[in-house]
């Protein structure tokens, strides 16, 4: 598996990028960063999306990649955005509303549509190319999940924004291969207040869960830090014991199993 950085941190900046991985080619884990890096022969190779939550930072260049795509006038099959009816009443509500942007999951009919969005049951496994893929709730400010991907070389978390949280760690201490966990961390520990009322996570309470891993030791991958804390972010993060931590960055190339 081969996961491409398209963007990792938590807001925009020049030279940082709002979360969006890609996953060998075809599926996106987010969609906050995609047209501003990927070639447009590059963006027509997506065939799904999956979706954590409907925060901007997360979602807005589903708009651009659909507009991208659609004024391509190449056939392809529909891309497939996933994710829980919460997430996906909120993009068709407050996005793809036809006021926002286009409708694109209805032009220019509902059969031949450019989008086609499908609900995820939490906790339900689906196979999505050569993926076992389980959605779990995770503890954020609005509904958000993160994803459990197994294939036959391991199984790694893609963690979407979320404060202290208990299901995904149940999960990930059952996983018999788990190779990875990409998980977030926003802000420093000086604002830890403002991290529990937002719903994310600092470098002493990432501290705390991943001790909830138990005798698991994947690598873990961090992402979402605000740019103007990550100096600080990153100097916390070097007194921690576990040195099998890396911090991304825009453009890497992640390799599991």
């Amino acid at each position: 598996m081969d996961i491409r950085v398209l963007g990792c941190h938590g807001s925009k900046l020049p030279g940082y990028n709002t979360t969006c991985f890609l996953l060998d080619e075809e599926i996106l884990l987010d969609a906050g960063t995609i047209t501003s890096v990927l070639s447009l022969e590059e963006q027509i190779k997506i065939g799904y999306v999956l979706v954590t939550h409907a925060h901007l930072d997360h979602v807005c260049d589903i708009m651009f990649l659909a507009d991208n795509l659609y004024y391509s006038k190449k056939e392809y099959p529909a891309i497939r955005v996933l994710s829980t009816q919460g997430v996906i009443d909120a993009l068709r509500a407050n996005l793809f509303n036809n006021i926002i942007w286009p409708d694109f999951s209805s032009i220019p009919t509902p059969e031949t549509a450019l989008f086609k969005f499908d609900i995820v049951q939490l906790d339900e496994r689906f196979n999505l190319n050569n993926f076992t893929i389980t959605a779990v709730r995770v503890n954020h400010t609005v509904e958000t999940i993160g994803y459990v991907i197994e294939s036959e070389s391991g199984s790694f978390l893609f963690i979407g924004d979320t404060g202290p949280t208990e299901d995904i760690w149940e999960v990930a201490r059952k996983l018999k291969n788990l190779k990875a966990v990409f998980v977030e961390v926003s802000l420093p520990d000086s604002m830890e207040d403002i991290a529990g009322i937002t719903g994310h996570l600092t470098p002493a309470s990432l501290g705390r869960e991943l001790k909830k891993l138990g005798a698991a030791t994947p690598k873990i991958y961090l992402y979402h830090m605000k740019p103007q804390y990550e100096e600080t972010i990153r100097k916390e993060i070097d007194s921690f014991e576990n040195k099998n931590i890396h911090i991304l960055s825009e453009g890497e190339v992640i390799k599991i199993g």
